[in-house]
């Protein structure tokens, strides 16, 4: 079974085997197999990893393509169907059909023979029939159906003990058998020989640097502890910021534009964090404000007084190329060469990993990242962000850091400037207008998001309170166009800026490229999560009509409505309106 996050693999597998077998709340970090008898038959279906359905295959993570691989591996001698879980209330784009095509590609051409699309919370779909809802969608998604042999089923995964729809998944399955002469999916023997070669370099090397990383360990004083974070957008630098102090002291969940100093006290000791403004993942460092490096050097060199440690913030769960490795290492630069000798690297969306010792990681992704690592003497660290009340992983950061600070003094910053004249004419005034262009439009987009945002928390209140109303059915149909409405993706770039003086040239194709990256990235943390806990809410406000309010999961609604209500006190601040007090917040992002 394979599909992107959130696409609901999970609840469906709960519902095909009338149990709950997997945590809905929990990610899937690797292939999980789960066997059983369901209507009369003995059934094995594996769980995989999901991808983010934005994202090309280019920015997912080696050992996450490895893991879809080996999931294969735990149906012998092969699977007879390939499971393609789509959530039907959330739009399917071109991207999302690039992502599906790539990562199903990784198995070879012979998979789109065995190829079976299932929607999930079909629930959605309200009067409208599945045929219905893929001419909606448009070519994006008929394509798709269309290379999946036309298969498809929905499936209810709110509904407990529907043997129907499980039946009539199954059926579809014996057909796909009846039509491959009962034969099984199998990998291609050069990509699975190629696999295991690959599996078994990465091992080898992972065991290797763990090793290397133990025999540095040492016992060492407390004393105070300066730590400045450093990284890209989107990185998850400001929830490292709370998970080390241990409380909510940085805004997560927006960028970070200035920087911000938070003091506490950790493990008997008094702990000064430095939270920074990003540089970007794709745009080279030249794309980086002059701004942000002047903002980060006057912090770290005049009012943070010589950091103990520059944690240099990296997610754990995308891929690492040799353009990041020249992004960063450029970005780095202005903060001198020696920056290597008190920097480590911290991996966030630890969660992601799961069971995976985080060397594997460092292997899989090759030499770029086994690049920024050795820069650092091989000091690297993980987090799971999500697990705050996890005290663990700081006290070994710190072990870390203590280590590090043993071979070296304090990091001292360039007393140089940060050059923000232009040096070469024309050329570097155009480099300039772009460097503008792409500030405005990321906070142009960063506005839209904060509608939609709005758009949300509005449906939700509005979905709450929807078992007093008298007509119950039409009222849930007006929540489902405001909720596609603000589920609508950003809108093309360029845009028209009013006000804002026009750029004297055409911006290349690779600029524009380049920012839907980034962008998208954003996008997919931020909406992906809303998303989610906002179908969470539809699941509720739909059974209101025939389930007394009582009977709903009280948690999961209180746990939902904590969770938007962190989401939006951090980014309806302009409409005051729509904000009101939380305990909850959006980790990693």
């Amino acid at each position: 079974m394979f599909g992107g996050k959130f696409s609901g693999k999970t609840s469906l597998i709960n519902a095909v085997f009338g149990q709950d077998l997997l945590q809905n709340q929990k990610r899937t970090a690797q292939c999980q197999k789960h066997q059983g008898n369901v209507c009369g038959r003995e059934l094995t279906l594996v769980d995989t990893p999901g991808w983010w359905k934005h994202f090309p295959l280019s920015d997912t993570a080696t050992f996450l393509k490895q893991e879809l691989i080996q999931g294969v591996y735990l149906v012998n001698p092969g699977p007879h169907a390939i499971i393609l879980a789509i959530e039907i209330d959330i739009p399917f784009t071109e991207k999302h059909r690039k992502a599906a095509e790539d990562h199903l590609g990784l198995l070879g051409g012979q998979i789109w023979k065995y190829a079976l699309v299932v929607f999930t919370r079909s629930h959605s779909l309200r009067e409208r029939t599945i045929e219905e809802h893929i001419k909606h969608e448009g070519e994006a998604l008929q394509w798709l159906i269309e290379k999946c042999g036309n298969r498809y089923c929905e499936f209810d995964s709110r509904v407990p003990n529907n043997t129907s729809q499980v039946k009539q998944m199954l059926e579809m399955i014996d057909n796909i058998v009846q039509s491959n002469s009962s034969g099984y999916f199998q990998i291609e023997a050069k990509i699975l020989e190629e696999a295991a070669e690959r599996k078994k370099i990465v091992m080898t090397n992972a065991k290797s640097r763990e090793l290397k990383q133990l025999e540095q360990r040492k016992e060492l004083n407390k004393d105070e502890l300066r730590i400045a974070l450093l990284g890209w957008v989107i990185a998850g630098k400001s929830s490292a910021g709370n998970t080390i102090l241990n409380k909510q002291v940085f805004v997560t969940g927006q960028t970070t534009v200035n920087c911000k100093t938070a003091h506490g006290e950790v493990d008997e000791r008094p702990v000064t964090v430095l939270d920074t403004p990003s540089w970007f993942k794709y745009f080279p460092s030249q794309f980086t404000p002059p701004w942000i490096k002047s903002e980060i050097l006057e912090n770290v060199r005049d009012t943070f007084i010589s950091p103990n440690c520059i944690l240099l913030v990296i997610p754990g769960d995308t891929s690492f190329k040799k353009e990041q490795k020249k992004v960063i290492e450029e970005n780095m630069s202005f903060l001198g060469e020696q920056v290597w000798r008190h920097t480590i690297v911290l991996f966030t969306w630890g969660d992601i990993l799961g069971d995976l010792a985080i060397e594997q990681h460092i292997e899989s992704e090759g030499e770029a990242l086994q690049w920024v690592i050795d820069k650092c003497e091989n000091r690297y660290h993980v987090f799971n962000n999500e697990e705050r009340e996890n005290r663990l992983q700081v006290t070994e950061l710190f072990q870390k850091i203590d280590e590090m600070m043993a071979r070296n003094n304090f990091f001292v910053a360039p007393q140089e400037e940060v050059n923000t004249r232009s040096e070469c004419g024309d050329t570097e005034n155009n480099l300039q207008d772009i460097v503008r262009y792409v500030a405005e439009e990321w906070r142009r987009r960063d506005n839209e998001l904060v509608k939609r945002i709005a758009k949300m928390t509005k449906f939700i209140k509005k979905a709450f309170v929807m078992h007093d109303i008298s007509e119950p059915e039409q009222h849930k149909e007006k929540l489902k166009q405001e909720a596609e409405s603000a589920s609508n993706k950003s809108i093309d770039f360029p845009p028209d800026f009013k006000g804002v003086e026009k750029i004297p040239l055409e911006l290349p194709k690779d600029i524009k490229d380049m920012f839907d990256r980034e962008w998208s990235r954003r996008e997919e943390a931020v909406m992906g999560r809303v998303q989610e806990m906002l179908s969470d809410l539809i699941c509720v406000s739909d059974t209101s009509s025939t389930t007394k309010p009582e009977n709903h999961s009280e948690e999961q609604v209180s746990l939902t409505e904590d969770v938007l209500k962190r989401f939006s006190k951090n980014y309806t601040k302009s409409d005051p309106s729509m904000a009101f007090p939380a305990h909850c917040e959006f980790h990693n992002i």
